[in-house]
């Protein structure tokens, strides 16, 4: 079960305030207020700073052009792709949810317009119905931590409380984590020479036939470029690593390494 207790550092940063007090971790049923909510809406909704994706970002076109669409920040809806799917726009999950921002078939797909199922494996498609919902379930609660918590556990199970269930607490603190890590990597891509393109890293597996010269260069760009790679765009690589590189990942040297660099981030506070 999720503690906030062991996640509130987080929380208490970003609020800097003791509207909820340490000795309220407690309960395990504990619910955050709603003026908890009312400073993540001036966070996500009010932000004047639209951060932009980092060149080479998985679809990027495609989140620009729904945040443009909806309102919303392009890294916010890169984030809660990368937490719902891995950026893997053929994701399925075993209720059904589909594609990069893992839209549920066949509800909430068609109350979104979307009435073929293979259309929510086009990635600009996807995305644009996860943005519209987000933007929906925003406006509905006005609130963009309600929004999300709305997006994870359903709308119903908010709409009675207008509070942020304990269970969506830990998916929304990985949305918060992975939206910096992205809005890091842009500041720090900026400040070095070598910025994070996966596409890069594809075009080194078809420079050479020879396994070992293909796996020695992906493990040499994995050296040079893994420290700005979002975990995004980490685990975009490592869902690609088998299709790029086939054999010369026989004995998983490129996967282990991404996933390694993947681990670090995750680690990080």
């Amino acid at each position: 079960m999720f503690s906030l207790c062991r996640h509130s550092d987080i929380f208490f940063s970003l609020l800097y305030s003791n509207h909820l007090s340490k000795t309220e971790c407690h309960s395990p049923g504990m619910k955050i207020p709603y003026l908890i909510t009312s400073f993540f809406f001036f966070l996500f909704a009010h932000s004047e700073v639209r951060a932009e994706l980092i060149y080479g970002f998985p679809y990027s076109q495609c989140f620009e052009q729904s945040a443009t669409k909806y309102g919303l920040d392009a890294t916010f809806i890169a984030a809660v792709a990368s937490v719902e799917s891995g950026l893997d726009p053929m994701a399925v999950s075993s209720a059904d949810a589909l594609g990069l921002m893992q839209i549920k078939w066949p509800l909430t797909a068609k109350e979104l317009n979307i009435y073929k199922r293979e259309d929510l494996f086009d990635p600009c498609v996807n995305i644009d119905a996860g943005a519209r919902y987000l933007a929906q379930l925003n406006q509905r609660f006005a609130s963009s931590l309600l929004a999300l918590a709305a997006y994870h556990v359903g709308p119903t199970r908010v709409d009675d409380t207008k509070l942020v269930p304990a269970r969506a607490l830990n998916y929304i603190e990985k949305i918060l984590k992975e939206e910096r890590l992205i809005k890091a990597t842009e500041q720090l891509s900026e400040q070095v020479t070598y910025r994070c393109d996966p596409l890069n890293l594809k075009r080194l597996g078809l420079t050479t036939h020879d396994p070992r010269k293909r796996k020695f260069d992906a493990l040499e760009w994995l050296n040079e470029h893994q420290s700005v790679c979002s975990i995004s765009q980490l685990i975009f690589i490592k869902n690609r690593v088998q299709v790029w590189f086939g054999t010369s990942d026989s004995d998983g040297a490129i996967s282990d390494k991404v996933v390694a660099a993947i681990s670090r981030r995750n680690s990080r506070p």
